[in-house]
């Protein structure tokens, strides 16, 4: 929906453009009202216009001081001169061709309508060209090497897509790599000469040292590159396709290439201290399958470099090959992302049970008999539940009664089959007591906006009017009061008022012209206009039968 500002030191001229044309007919959803120049940029300042209908001769600033102030501030607003036929001259001379609308006084309500419909109309033709194809492909090669280091801290915590959307993401960032490919992790940790600095240097040395991984592996490997939540720097690196062949022509094994690898990666790191004089510790994981495996590779790399480097410096680590008994480790289903207590704040039902299915079903398959790991997903479900159940204004005691006693016994459940039922019945509670409060709130909001409206009948009224006494978004209020009542908000309003219209002409002795400006419109025409168009006869005609 657009927005016009009518900008002139005569109040009745402002005052009747506003109220006497139908301007919901060109989709403006808000009349703003300036009698000066300087009350003009105040709202500008405040509010998003799209054009702006403006006299030239106005004490204090003219109206062509204005449009070039409106220049200064943004370059999407149109502006539409309306003055006389002098100043129209003038104005032909003064004015660039930013301005390619002019309406001399006086003007018929369709040429003044024409105008503004001219502007929106180039105003939504811009919009259109700056979010075309060519300008969107444009701006994504720019944000290229941020997109990719954003993708792999989502690969990192286990986000998962479809394979559709998954290949058209690679495509996208113009990623050699492919589902299933195989790979590993470098992780970088940056040491003396580098940690010490501040930040933006860091980010110059980060940067740098990210040229110099892809020029010594870019020979025989593709790398993306990124940051992990620790601020480690990660390289997911995986052998060239043309290198690939060549290995096996040779009939050299396919994991053979780790080997290689190691002594690209080894180089590397000596490049970084000879060019940046700074040192770097790094490990290389174990190869994996890119991207299934990058969650477990990325956590057995960083407990490495925890166990295995800790306060030493310059170091070089390879992890050997996985041990044949099952390490112990969290449910990565338990962590990974989409989490579940960023679904419940989505208010996502569904996939929120979907999501405990999948962590019971890794449950089930992994750990089945582990009853830490079933005080793991206990302990982790009761901190979730908790947040949500505050979140709403509710204590989880009081909503979920007995099965709060849970959390003081030492084993609350012996099995995953139990596990389960406790979940989806709270998970089911929690979403039963936000759908009962989303209800009592939008009934409270129809009754602040009927109340509002009633009391304002006298006056104007707009939706952002509204909006802003019950302090909500005007498309979002117009949305629930659609929903909730069946009816447009811009139709109560005008029914509201026809119906006590009706009620004046019936039992009162008022004046046509007098009722027309107790319901809050300035000029009687635009009032009987649409008195008829609701009633289908004039008001004095309603008066009469």
């Amino acid at each position: 929906m657009a927005q016009l500002l009518l900008v002139d030191d005569e109040r009745v001229v402002v005052n009747t453009l506003a109220d006497s044309l139908p301007w919901e007919e060109l989709g403006i959803s808000h009349i703003y009202r300036a009698y000066s120049g300087q009350e003009a940029l105040q709202l500008l300042a405040t509010h998003s216009i799209d054009v702006v209908l403006t006299d030239i001769r106005m004490p204090e600033m003219s109206g062509l001081e204005l449009i070039q102030r409106i220049r200064e501030l943004s370059g999407k607003t149109k502006c539409i001169i309306h003055s006389g036929y002098a100043d129209f001259e003038y104005a032909k001379q003064a004015m660039s061709s930013h301005v390619t609308e002019y309406v001399i006084k006086p003007a018929r309500d369709l040429e003044v309508m024409a105008a503004v419909r001219r502007m929106l109309e180039a105003l939504n033709e811009e919009t259109i060209a700056q979010y075309s194809l060519q300008n969107l492909t444009s701006a994504v090669r720019e944000q290229i090497p941020l997109m990719r280091s954003q993708f792999v801290m989502e690969l990192i915590k286990g986000r998962r897509w479809s394979e559709e959307e998954f290949a058209s993401k690679l495509t996208m960032m113009q990623l050699p790599f492919n589902a299933k490919d195989q790979m590993a992790l470098i992780v970088i940790r940056l040491e003396e000469g580098i940690s010490s600095l501040d930040a933006q240097s860091i980010a110059l040395y980060e940067y740098a040292i990210v040229n110099i991984a892809e020029e010594t592996l870019g020979d025989h490997f593709d790398v993306l590159s990124g940051r992990d939540p620790y601020d480690y720097l990660i390289l997911i690196a995986k052998l060239k396709e043309s290198k690939s062949m060549e290995l096996k022509a040779l009939g050299v094994r396919e994991n053979s290439y780790m080997s290689l690898l190691e002594q690209t990666a080894a180089k590397f790191q000596e490049n970084v201290k000879r060019f940046l004089k700074g040192n770097i510790s790094l490990i290389i994981s174990t190869d994996g399958l890119f991207p299934y495996d990058i969650p477990e590779l990325h956590q057995e790399s960083i407990s490495a470099i925890r166990r295995k480097v800790g306060n030493d410096r310059n170091m070089f680590l390879t992890l050997q090959s996985p041990h044949t008994s099952k390490p112990v480790k969290s449910l990565k289903s338990l962590y990974e992302t989409p989490t579940l207590i960023q679904l419940l704040d989505m208010g996502q039902h569904k996939q929120c049970l979907a999501k405990l299915e999948s962590i019971i079903e890794e449950l089930e398959e992994l750990w089945d008999e582990s009853q830490e790991h079933l005080l793991e997903v206990f302990l982790y479900l009761g901190s979730v539940f908790t947040y949500a159940s505050h979140r709403n204004g509710r204590l989880l005691e009081e909503l979920i009664g007995q099965d709060y006693e849970l959390f003081f016994t030492r084993k609350p459940f012996l099995s995953v089959r139990q596990l389960k039922e406790w979940a989806f019945k709270v998970t089911n509670l929690l979403f039963e007591d936000l759908n009962r409060e989303m209800v009592d709130a939008k009934t409270a909001c129809i009754l602040q906006i009927q109340q509002f409206v009633t009391g304002k009948l006298s006056d104007p009224i707009s939706l952002q009017d509204i909006a802003d006494h019950i302090y909500m978004h005007p498309v979002y209020l117009s949305k629930i009061f659609k929903d909730r009542t069946g009816e447009n908000l811009s139709d109560y309003i005008t029914r509201l008022k026809m119906e006590k219209a009706a009620f004046l002409l019936k039992q009162t002795e008022e004046r046509i012209y007098q009722i027309s400006t107790m319901l809050g419109y300035q000029s009687s025409p635009y009032f009987i206009r649409i008195f008829k168009k609701f009633y289908g006869v004039t008001p004095q005609e309603f008066r009469g039968s």
